[in-house]
């Protein structure tokens, strides 16, 4: 099945980039690159869905620092994609009762709300496989995903509000403990939401805990823990590593540009052969929401 985009309009856009890089002109940031670097990106773009760059060869180059002397994590980072399975023995998720029931809706009655151009979100866009972009100042981290061409903005020292409105990516605050980005975020939608890029679920009262480091200028680390107590047993933990890339930004996505196949979309994981989601003839199928999979959960 063909990967579909969310598109944003250039305004939104331009207006996003003018108020956030105004704010980072006084920290440290990666050199530009040179024009034999600039050359080799396109080829890199052009091959990193079947083919990431490999480690530079010698040792590792140090990790750089922003002017307060932290890590700086900015740059352009990929790397293979994980499910919340990933790092668990036999990758058998600890469900409860209602999350066995929500996991079953998303593979027999929900579409992918990937496929249907929603907002990917978190902590699905922890664990996706496609490249984004960190920009990094003494206030704020903001991601730039390539995915749905979204963004988040983490706000450091600071607290979450009382009662945070749910939203995708939710309320994100940061601190630095030592060298590592320590990330917590609340207020997560849990409705046309999916936890990975194969249907796992995840309610509103999800709970992240993003432990990121650079421990050498190309390569970055992800600790991420859910604690999901309405679909999970017990927090879930997945680790992944992600290396710096040379191409000079990440690409535009418009999901809704030519998603031809809208029309023809399932439920379930979406494989082309119709067996789970695509090519199923299915009507008015839609996302997971709290109250279809309470029902669900005490038939």
């Amino acid at each position: 099945m063909r990967k579909f985009r969310v598109s944003f309009t250039v305004a939104a856009a331009a207006s996003f980039a003018v108020l956030f890089l105004a704010q980072v002109s006084n920290c440290a940031q990666p050199p530009l690159p040179n024009r034999d670097q600039q050359a080799d990106s396109a080829d890199a773009r052009a091959a990193r869905d079947g083919k990431r760059e490999s480690k530079p060869a010698g040792p590792p180059r140090p990790t750089p620092r922003t002017p307060d002397g932290k890590p700086d994590l900015s740059g352009i980072w990929d790397g293979r994609g994980a499910n919340i399975n990933k790092d668990l023995p036999g990758k058998e998720l600890p469900y409860t009762p209602a999350g066995a029931a929500a996991y079953q809706f998303n593979l027999t009655q929900a579409v992918d709300p990937q496929s249907l151009c929603i907002i990917i979100g978190q902590p699905r866009a922890d664990v996706d496989g496609r490249p984004f972009e960190i920009v990094q100042n003494a206030n704020r981290v903001a991601f730039l995903y390539e995915r749905d061409a979204s963004r988040r903005v983490i706000r450091l020292g600071s607290q979450h509000p009382n009662d945070p409105e749910p939203s995708f990516f939710g309320d994100a605050v940061g601190n630095w403990d030592g060298d590592t980005l320590v990330v917590d975020v609340v207020g997560l939608k849990g409705e046309r939401v999916w936890a990975d890029n194969v249907g796992h679920p995840h309610s509103e009262a999800t709970h992240l805990i993003e432990r990121w480091s650079r421990p050498d200028a190309d390569t970055l680390l992800l600790e991420l823990t859910i604690d999901d107590p309405k679909y999970y047993t017990k927090p879930l933990k997945i680790t992944r590593r992600l290396k710096l890339q040379s191409y000079l930004e990440v690409d535009e996505e418009a999901c809704d540009e030519n998603n031809v196949d809208r029309s023809h979309l399932g439920p379930g994981l979406g494989t082309t052969d119709g067996t789970r989601g695509f090519g199923r003839r299915t009507q008015n199928v839609l996302s997971p929401t709290p109250s279809s999979m309470n029902n669900e959960a005490t038939r």
